[in-house]
C-alpha cells in the first residue's frame, strides 16, 4: 500500500484512531493531563510520551510505561486492521495529540528531538 493511498484513507479512520487511543487509557487521563501540565511529561512524535524531566518518581515512570504499553496495543491492533506500520499509526495519532489536546504550555517533542512547549 504506498504512502499516498494511506494519507488518504488516514482521514476516514483518523477519528477512529482518537477513540481508540482514547477510550483504554481514560483511566489515567486526569495524571496524564496532570503530568504533562507539570512539564513531567511530553508528547514524542512517535505517539508515545516521555519524561521531559530527568529523574521521574516512580509514579511518573508507571504513568509514561502504562500509557505506552496502552497505546502500543491499540497502534498494533490498528495497523493490522489497515495493514499499514505501527509507526505510521503512532505518527499520525502524535500528530492529532499534539495538534488538538496539548493545551499551551504543555511539552512536545519536535523532529529535532527537543523538547518544545506550545
Amino acid at each position: 500500500m504506498s504512502k499516498l493511498f494511506f494519507l488518504r484513507s488516514a482521514k476516514s479512520w483518523l477519528a477512529v484512531l482518537a477513540f481508540a487511543v482514547l477510550l483504554p487509557i481514560a483511566a489515567h487521563a486526569d495524571s496524564l493531563d496532570s503530568a504533562r501540565a507539570a512539564g513531567l511529561v511530553g508528547e514524542r512524535p512517535d505517539g508515545y510520551v516521555d519524561f521531559v524531566t530527568p529523574n521521574p518518581t516512580p509514579d511518573v515512570q508507571k504513568l509514561v510505561n502504562d500509557i505506552n504499553a496502552q497505546r502500543r496495543k491499540v497502534y498494533e491492533k490498528l495497523a493490522g486492521e489497515k495493514g499499514v506500520p505501527v509507526e505510521e499509526v503512532g505518527a499520525l495519532a502524535a500528530e492529532k495529540t499534539i495538534s488538538q489536546k496539548l493545551q499551551a504550555g504543555m511539552y512536545y517533542m519536535n523532529s529535532a528531538g527537543q523538547w518544545v512547549q506550545k
